[in-house]
Parts: C-alpha cells; structure tokens; sequence
C-alpha cells in the first residue's frame, strides 16, 4: 500500500493524529516521535542529538542555533515497506527539506488551522517546548502565513484541523480509499 503523510505547522495536531491512527490500529510513525527528523547544527552542518537531560540548556537558544530537517533516507526506507504492507502507511509531522521526499507518498495531507488555535495549542502543549519563546513562536506564525500556499502548490489536500481529532482523522480515512 502506499505511504500518505499528514503535515502541518506546529500546533496544527500532527502528533494528536498520529497518536489516534495507532489507536485505530493504523500503521501510523511520527517524524518528532521515530526519528524521521534529526536536529541539524546551522554553524557546522552536522547532526546533534537533542540534549535531552541538560537542566542548565537554554532550549531557546539551542533552537536558535539548530534546524529540524527530515531524514531522506529514513522516508525512503519507509516508503519502500509500505509498497509491501497491505495495509496504508502513514508518517506525521513536519521537518525541513520534506518537500524532497514528496514523491514517495501517495498523498500528503495538511493541517489546517487559523491564528488563534495555533497560539492556544503551543502555549498549552506538554509534550514539545518548541514556540513557547516569542521568537519561536513568532518563526511558527511567519510560517503559517506562507505554508498552505506553498503546499497546496504542491498537490496536497488541506484538512480543516479546527475540529475534533475523531473528525480531523476520519476525514484523512476517508480519503486514502
């Protein structure tokens, strides 16, 4: 079956729909949550590994000075096992550089949403720090007024991520028939 990708921009539900395919017992992965992105150094262009464990880090300016890009290679792998699955393959979320693996999903799905549910989300999110600095979240917002047009461009099929994730992710379903 073929490999679909559900993206968006922080605070659209990437990670909320990943999580409630694998509760549907769907092959579902998450770019943040299986490695399918990697933490790129901007100075010197190498991998670093998220400091997870440094209380004294400043995330804020870790994030300033690094930049979350896909992992080519790890897509490819996937979409390779999907051809074979049965079943359809989904990977959720979102990284730099994405737009050079495209042509290994069937189809991609963006999630949609307006100004204020991307502000509420990522103030009230537990499990990802990324936004909660004005500057990052100014970054995030910059990116919203831009990454609909950019990914429509692209052939993609928005979903309206305002409404409830049961809705949001039947709606995904519905149209990988």
């Amino acid at each position: 079956m073929p490999l679909y990708y559900v993206t968006g921009i922080s605070g659209a539900g990437k990670s909320t729909v990943f999580a409630e395919l694998k509760k549907r017992g769907y092959h579902a992965h998450g770019v943040d949550e299986e490695g399918y992105g990697e933490w790129l150094n901007k100075t010197t262009g190498e991998v670093d590994s998220f400091p997870e464990d440094d209380s004294s880090l400043d995330l804020h300016d870790w994030f300033a000075t690094h930049t979350w890009v896909i992992n080519e290679e790890k897509v490819r792998r996937l979409a390779a096992h999907a051809r074979e699955n049965p079943e359809a393959v989904f990977l959720c979320g979102n990284a730099n550089g994405d737009e050079r693996v495209w042509n290994e999903f069937e189809k991609v799905f963006v999630l949609k949403v307006d100004d204020e549910t991307v502000k509420s989300r990522v103030a009230t999110r537990t499990n990802n720090h990324f936004g909660k600095h004005p500057r990052e979240l100014k970054a995030i917002m910059e990116w919203h007024e831009t990454m609909y047009d950019i990914y429509e461009g692209y052939g993609s099929v928005t979903i309206d991520a305002t409404r409830s994730i049961e809705a949001v992710t039947q709606d995904i379903l519905e149209q990988t028939k």
